[in-house]
């Protein structure tokens, strides 16, 4: 066991880790990494707010098991720039255009400028908000 999780801590960061959006590791650079990562349909997005519209055929997001009293399972835990709540329950997260039913695993928060970033993940016409 030592063994392992010595090899697992010495192992080197990978040249894909996003330590930072601006760093030569950030999203704007994937592209060289693979052709698949360039193109218009990358993460974060930009929501130009005229140009959106809502699709009928998009129901509303479920959110099941949210409801239910939580087990000691569930924890926050620092990541060093926000709070994340870790998931360990049955939480699942459906609809909205999802193409399926999918077990959520964490929650994080995106406080803005109060942790060093610029809030939300998104943007809605190049404006980006706490969370």
């Amino acid at each position: 066991i030592a063994g392992i999780k010595r090899h697992l801590l010495e192992r080197p960061t990978p040249s894909w880790y996003l330590s930072s959006a601006l760093s030569a590791y950030g999203p704007e650079h994937w592209v060289t990494s693979s052709v698949s990562c360039g193109g218009r349909q990358q993460s974060p997005i930009d929501i130009v707010d005229q140009h959106a519209r809502v699709g009928e055929e998009y129901q509303e997001l479920q959110l099941d098991g949210f409801d239910n009293e939580s087990s000691n399972k569930t924890w926050m835990k620092n990541t060093g720039k926000t709070v994340a709540i870790l998931l360990k329950d049955d939480y699942f997260v459906s609809g909205a255009g999802l193409p399926g039913r999918f077990k959520a695993e964490k929650v994080e928060f995106h406080w803005g400028h109060s942790n060093g970033s610029a809030g939300s993940e998104h943007s809605i016409s190049g404006r980006r908000f706490p969370v």
